[in-house]
């Protein structure tokens, strides 16, 4: 089961665009989005996808009642707890939380944005993970991430 992983898109709608569709090319099971959508007209292009996504506020996400209805409920916290087939992900825009999950030993793979760097972090078989910024704006790489749950590999994708 692979998962496609963004966060920190803010606002950069082609970006969204183009990481979607690096998605659809590889053919990911779902998507994760890490926080700072920014408006709800960013969340409106993965609500119109045919697979699953999930998504987590962010520290910039300024219409807060405007994303929960864009994303039909599947944004609806600052974080958030996802069962995929028999895998266990947490997801939050902070690091703090994040590693929090991560060194709790109860989740598979912890997700995070919010520093707009790219992280990946192994123990024991569980991964603490930053896709980088979608936007590509403080780094000037735009970047996702995809993580192949079976075989526990993670590629990272410049958009």
């Amino acid at each position: 089961m692979k998962i496609g992983i963004l966060s920190d898109s803010h606002d950069a709608l082609g970006k969204i665009r183009n990481a979607v569709q690096i998605f659809r090319e590889k053919k990911v099971d779902g998507i994760i989005h890490g926080g700072d959508f920014v408006a709800p007209f960013s969340v409106a292009i993965l609500a119109e996808l045919p697979i699953p996504w999930w998504g987590v506020l962010g520290n910039n996400d300024g219409e807060v009642v405007g994303i929960f209805q864009k994303s039909k409920g599947l944004v609806r916290s600052y974080y958030q707890e996802i069962e995929v087939d028999c895998y266990r992900i947490w997801v939050s825009h902070y690091y703090h939380p994040a590693e929090l999950a991560f060194q709790s030993g109860k989740y598979d793979l912890s997700i995070f944005g919010h520093t707009h760097e790219k992280k990946i972090q192994e123990e024991k078989g569980r991964f603490l993970l930053n896709p980088g910024e979608c936007c590509g704006l403080l780094t000037g790489v735009a970047s996702v991430a995809i993580f192949d749950l079976m075989k526990k590999e993670v590629e990272f994708l410049e958009i």
